[in-house]
């Protein structure tokens, strides 16, 4: 009678099923399930290579792996023969809690950190390589106001809810809850950043032309609707005449309005520029990834960004174009909101 296999013991097979429970890659929930079901004696290597869907013999490098250093070894991938990276420990940490914080510009900056920080040398290239090791990526920062209040904008989220079911609103009648805000476009270039052949350096059209439109917007976070108006200017009465055409376009509804603090905003629903039905909510300040209609302003400069634009007119064309996009496909303004805290609380309310 063959020997049953010793694979480890009930503490492993626990260990094994809270681990795939947990968030793992494909190929090491493969290998957890292997495991899990060669802990079990009765279950052969044929069995389990079925089950798997691959051969005995990688099955058996994988117990290997479980055996000589637990799930450790058995989760982690090699180095499949080349030689080591050299990254220790240490480096690996230091450079990974440098690219969560930000800190380096050029991966030149790192191995200056890492220089300084261990008292010795290191090659760029090898610096570069250890910085993609740490699933560093260059991008481009979004500006965060220096004025910003963390703990302010964390209590607003969590908050949120709380508003609005403080605002008085009429019992039986249905109810929007719009994000609002303005962005401005003009003749003066947008510069944005574009694919092209490695070693070139692109070239974008430039012109200094001080020419101006703007445009409303408000995008409703539960069923996806969305109210844009474009207008030469922005002031009290462009913003009276913005709430009069979601009134219009939306007239059986109560309107909640969130925006932020802008001059031609008003923080009151008694202000005049208010029209009756509508409610406003205010955005703390500094906070503008509070606002889910941020995005979509920079999702329409980048389609009008690196050109040049001979007159405002022109531009206003292409924009209105742009936007007709989005107010005639709620569900495309869904993706965009996503699932934050605005969409959650307002469902909850």
């Amino acid at each position: 009678m063959p020997r049953k296999r010793q694979l480890g013991d009930a503490a492993d097979r626990k260990r094994a099923s809270e681990l795939l429970k947990q968030k793992q890659q494909d190929w090491q929930k493969e290998r957890l399930i292997a495991v899990r079901l060669g802990l079990n004696p009765d279950k052969s290597l044929d069995e389990i290579a079925e089950v798997v869907g691959r051969d005995r013999s990688c099955i058996q490098r994988w117990f290997d792996r479980f055996k000589q250093g637990g799930f450790k070894a058995l989760l982690s991938r090699g180095n499949s023969g080349g030689r080591p990276s050299g990254c220790v420990d240490e480096v690996q940490a230091f450079l990974k809690a440098g690219l969560e914080a930000g800190k380096w510009n050029t991966a030149g900056q790192a191995k200056s950190a890492l220089e300084k920080q261990f008292n010795q040398t290191f090659r760029y290239h090898t610096v570069w390589h250890w910085v993609k090791k740490c699933s560093g990526v260059l991008r481009r920062p979004r500006p965060l106001h220096k004025k910003q209040d963390k703990e302010q904008k964390n209590a607003y989220q969590r908050s949120f809810l709380g508003h609005l079911r403080k605002l008085e609103l009429p019992a039986g009648k249905p109810v929007k809850v719009w994000f609002a805000d303005e962005s401005r476009y003009g003749l003066l270039p947008v510069i944005r950043r574009v694919w092209t052949l490695k070693g070139l350096r692109p070239h974008s059209p430039w012109q200094t032309k001080y020419q101006w439109s703007y445009c409303y917007g408000a995008l409703d976070v539960v069923e996806g609707d969305s109210v844009f108006m474009q207008s030469p200017s922005v002031n009290h009465q462009w913003t009276h005449q913005f709430l009069k055409q979601i009134c219009k376009e939306y007239p059986a509804h109560e309107h909640v309005v969130v925006w932020d603090g802008a001059g031609f905003h008003s923080k009151d629903s008694n202000h005049w520029i208010v029209p009756d039905g509508v409610h406003i909510l205010t955005l703390p300040p500094y906070c503008p990834e509070l606002n889910p209609i941020e995005k979509l302003w920079d999702l329409i400069q980048d389609h009008t960004a690196n050109k040049i634009w001979d007159t405002i007119e022109k531009l206003d064309g292409v924009v209105s174009k742009l936007l007709e996009n989005w107010w005639s496909n709620p569900r495309r303004v869904l993706r965009l909101v996503g699932r934050g805290y605005h969409r959650l609380s307002v469902n909850a309310s």
